[in-house]
């Protein structure tokens, strides 16, 4: 995506908007929900259907920005090299250099939305669980960790931000760990194997980006069986 000159205003903010994915958007709130029926405490009040209401909102594009939008700044070099990104679609384009310090100050200030709602909820288990779905949104694609370019802990780790998505519902209301159904778990394991399965289906794609990808490194068979033990 190459530009002319310095993009204005406008050019940078639809970036930030189309680099988050906004097909994306319902991806965390509908996690969140799940978790909250999960715990069987339906929020009726207006207080707590407004606390959910603003949760529900900073799993959608804030939390997009950080898991996306950081994926696409330092995915730049392979993201020339990756047939995938041609097309405009949910994997996204080719970010321009131009927009990558406009990217990642949307990602610093998308996790402090994330994180200060959890604070409210007066739950060290829910703190915890937002903090470290901001951690993994951020450690999934940038340094110093990048665990989508180890093998086994790139699909796990995606599984991993699923269940805290799902996790920060549930214990919105104060429900803890210890409490948390087998749904909840199953639901992380299935996402790890169905993102170990497109890792699979993309092994051609990723190898030609020279991306460390489970299925690059072990092959597709392992990779799918590993796919089917999850």
């Amino acid at each position: 995506m190459a530009l002319a000159g310095s993009p204005n205003t406008s050019e940078r903010i639809f970036t930030v908007i189309r680099a988050s994915r906004i097909p994306g958007w319902c991806f965390g709130p509908i996690l969140y929900g799940i978790g909250v029926i999960h715990s069987r405490q339906i929020p009726r009040t207006i207080p707590s259907l407004s606390s959910a209401a603003i949760r529900l909102l900073t799993l959608s594009f804030p939390l997009c920005s950080i898991v996306f939008g950081v994926n696409d700044v330092y995915d730049y070099e392979s993201d020339l090299r990756n047939p995938r990104k041609i097309a405009s679609s949910l994997e996204g384009g080719v970010l321009a250099p131009a927009f990558h310090a406009d990217i990642l100050r949307a990602a610093t200030i998308s996790s402090l939305l994330l994180l200060l709602p959890s604070l409210f909820t007066r739950n060290l288990q829910n703190v915890a669980a937002t903090s470290l779905l901001v951690v993994f949104g951020w450690q999934y694609s940038a340094p110093p960790l990048r665990l989508k370019e180890v093998p086994a802990v790139d699909s796990i780790s995606n599984g991993v931000m699923v269940f805290l998505s799902w996790f920060v519902g549930f214990s919105a209301v104060g429900k803890g760990i210890a409490e948390a159904p087998r749904k909840g778990y199953m639901m992380s394991l299935c996402t790890a194997g169905v993102h170990a399965l497109a890792a699979v289906a993309d092994v051609e794609a990723d190898r030609a980006a020279r991306m460390q990808t489970l299925a690059v490194v072990l092959g597709a068979r392992l990779a799918a069986v590993f796919a089917a033990l999850c």
